[in-house]
């Protein structure tokens, strides 16, 4: 699946990047849009027009699941189970959820899962049957604070978990910008990788691609996949399938510093030039550590870390 504990942070573009740079290397692979009433995986894919059935659908038996498969128009091997425009959360069904998964798992090579943002019914359904979460968030601190929440669920509210075994995370840090980061603006890598403690799967650079991709229906990897969004999606649809890719922060700009290498320069001590974090970012570390002291989990945490961050 792939989660955010906050709207607005990249979800549907990172599905569709992601799915689009798996089946151009072959694999068969399959985006489901859960977000029920909102629909937006299929504009982001330029399936709009083609939707006959949906989801929904398929579970309540109006139609059989291939009738409601959208194959894409550019990858033969990439497909879209679109979700419903004119029905809420409420018409998915654990058990109806279930039985699509368990009929595509043997047709695909992957079943990818476009969560709504937030811990509601759409989303604990999303989550429920996965084998790994690609958790996507913003190099903020309500984003970073909210993706606490969603990792909790995911250890507590999955197949997995119930069975004693633990769902494979990632964490895809979206939005990044290092100028930014550098003057304070927002969180750096480091600090987000040291408050989550959840393996990075790729840094996506800030990038006015990303509109321009959703406004044309393709998805990044297929419309521009040279740009630097584009191969910083590609680079992490390469770790996901296990290869082993330099972490890169890749950019556009020509110049000596055209593709920076994150994890080489950490490991070697010279990312010890990035200035001081600022005052919001010394603010969530504190926040953090103080919670961890006083081993507070779920609701508590949360509750806790809000109030911690207003001040209160």
């Amino acid at each position: 699946m792939v989660t955010s504990g906050k709207g607005g942070v990249g979800k549907t573009t990172s599905t569709a990047a992601l799915g689009a740079a798996l089946a151009r290397t072959g694999q068969a692979v399959v985006v489901i849009d859960f977000d029920m009433g909102l629909r937006n995986l299929d504009l982001v894919m330029g399936a709009e027009l083609r939707v006959v059935y949906d989801f929904v659908d398929v579970i309540q038996g109006a139609a059989k699941l291939p009738q409601a498969l959208i194959r894409d128009k550019r990858i033969e091997t990439l497909f879209l189970l679109p979700a419903s425009q004119t029905r809420d959360k409420d018409a998915l069904t654990e058990d109806g959820v279930a039985r699509v998964i368990e009929e595509l798992r043997p047709k695909f090579d992957w079943v990818i899962c476009d969560s709504p943002a937030g811990i509601e019914r759409g989303a604990t359904l999303a989550m429920r049957h996965a084998d790994a979460a690609v958790i996507v968030a913003n190099p903020e601190v309500s984003s970073v604070s909210d993706s606490h929440r969603i990792i909790g669920l995911l250890d507590a509210k999955t197949e997995k978990a119930e069975k004693g075994e633990r769902i494979e995370k990632h964490l895809l840090l979206t939005r990044y910008d290092a100028a930014r980061a550098a003057r304070g603006e927002m969180l750096t890598i480091g600090d987000v990788l040291e408050i989550l403690s959840t393996p990075l799967l790729g840094i996506i650079p800030e990038s006015e691609e990303v509109l321009r991709a959703s406004n044309f229906g393709s998805p990044i990897t297929i419309g521009n996949p040279s740009s630097a969004i584009g191969r910083a999606y590609v680079d992490a649809a390469r770790r996901l399938k296990g290869e082993v890719v330099e972490m890169t922060i890749p950019s556009d700009k020509k110049g000596l510093f055209t593709r920076r290498t994150f994890m080489s320069d950490r490991l070697s001590g010279r990312t010890a030039v990035e200035p001081a974090v600022n005052s919001q970012q010394q603010k969530m570390k504190d926040c953090n550590a103080t919670a961890g002291e006083q081993k507070l989990t779920g609701d508590a945490r949360r509750t806790f870390m809000r109030s911690c961050l207003k001040g209160t």
